[in-house]
């Protein structure tokens, strides 16, 4: 019982890391050609990113013994899943510290076709207009 509060609590306070990386995630991608956000997420939120809805089992001991840091963020690598609605559906998924500098370059991004495969957010918000 102690450890799955201590499990708990830990993933809550991860909240707190993606509030600070928010404005990091403009400058990051999503895969548009995704047909299910959800698969491959490690880590979903709500909207807010207050809530952790869901986290897979590795990422709950990776903030439990700390190789996770739940302040900064730093030992996360991965999907982060987004349901913006609130309807148990994720709606939106980035990566965050993946690829050289913790980033997939914006060359990469940008090199592709508009709307398909891995493309900038900002430009994939375009995209759902």
């Amino acid at each position: 019982m102690r450890l799955g509060h201590r499990i708990t609590t830990t993933i809550a306070g991860t909240a707190v890391l993606l509030l600070a990386a928010t404005p990091v995630l403009a400058h990051e991608c999503v895969n548009a050609s995704k047909k299910d956000a959800a698969s491959g997420a490690q880590i979903i939120f709500d909207g807010t990113f207050e809530n952790v809805i869901w986290a897979t089992e590795g990422v709950q001991r990776r903030l439990a013994s700390g190789v996770i840091d739940q302040e900064t963020g730093e030992g996360f690598h991965g999907i982060i899943g987004v349901d913006f609605e609130g309807d148990g559906i994720v709606d939106f998924a980035t990566w965050t510290n993946v690829g050289p500098d913790g980033a997939i370059p914006l060359q990469a991004q940008l090199a592709g076709a508009a709307c398909k495969g891995i493309v900038n957010v900002e430009d994939y918000m375009d995209c759902l207009d």
